[in-house]
């Protein structure tokens, strides 16, 4: 079933919005949680090698640093409910406000480092914790470096992703090869909903992506978008209903 808008506005319920605010901070800890600990325990070498940006820069990645750049987590509305796929970081172009860049009339001119690479590898770090986590939980005690919180955020909004396919033709599911890194990352392929945009600029159609907007561990707001076929986005205006 597709959703038609006819105009960049798109509404969001209540309890999706409060669930959002909540989960994307979760997220996010997570992120720099597992991240630190690559960082931590992975020789230079290494590190540059698998994921190639230096520290310093990757973890505002997934921070935000306040003065205008801030975390683009992107999530799904799924048939299991919301599922985050990976993130980004955005930055407001030079010399632009954040109020400039919220008018209702102006096209986000937002720039940003796209880190599929870096976010995709960290996911596939992150769902390998929590898969070895789960199966020997009985014999690690209360030593484990996810607790149950993470593991129940995991659980809940990560979505499984390996560095090959064999997982998911065990469990005959549909998955998605990012193959524009130097590590093949697989990930479980999420239906998002179908969207058709009839607006000033024509009709787009396309897919329903919710961007959330992070910044230094808080919820900084909804960025929707349609992405479609070719991968273009179209970002819209959120409003909750």
């Amino acid at each position: 079933m597709k959703t038609t808008l006819f105009s960049r506005e798109v509404g969001y319920g209540k309890k999706d919005v409060a669930e959002l605010e909540t989960a994307s901070v979760k997220v996010q800890l997570i992120y720099d949680k597992a991240l630190f600990m690559l960082h931590s325990h992975l020789p230079a070498s290494l590190w540059n090698a698998s994921i190639g940006v230096p520290y310093s820069i990757i973890s505002s990645l997934y921070k935000g640093n306040g003065d205008g750049g801030t975390v683009f987590q992107k999530w799904i509305q799924g048939p299991a409910g919301w599922k985050c796929i990976g993130c980004e970081r955005h930055c407001l172009e030079q010399g632009e406000t954040e109020h400039e860049a919220n008018l209702p009339d102006k096209p986000r001119t937002y720039t940003f480092h796209n880190g599929r690479r870096q976010s995709l590898i960290l996911q596939a770090v992150i769902w390998a914790l929590y898969e070895k986590t789960r199966m020997f939980h009985p014999f690690l005690g209360g030593e484990t470096f996810l607790d149950g919180d993470d593991l129940e955020t995991i659980s809940a909004y990560f979505v499984p992703t390996y560095i090959n396919d064999v997982r998911f033709q065990e469990l005959d599911k549909p998955c998605k090869a990012y193959t524009d890194t130097n590590v093949r990352v697989f990930q479980e392929w999420i239906a998002a909903p179908d969207l058709v945009l009839q607006w000033d600029g024509g009709l787009t159609e396309g897919r329903w992506m919710t961007g959330v907007y992070v910044n230094q561990a808080k919820f900084a707001g909804l960025g929707p978008y349609l992405k479609d076929a070719a991968g273009k986005r179209t970002y819209m205006e959120a409003y909750v209903q």
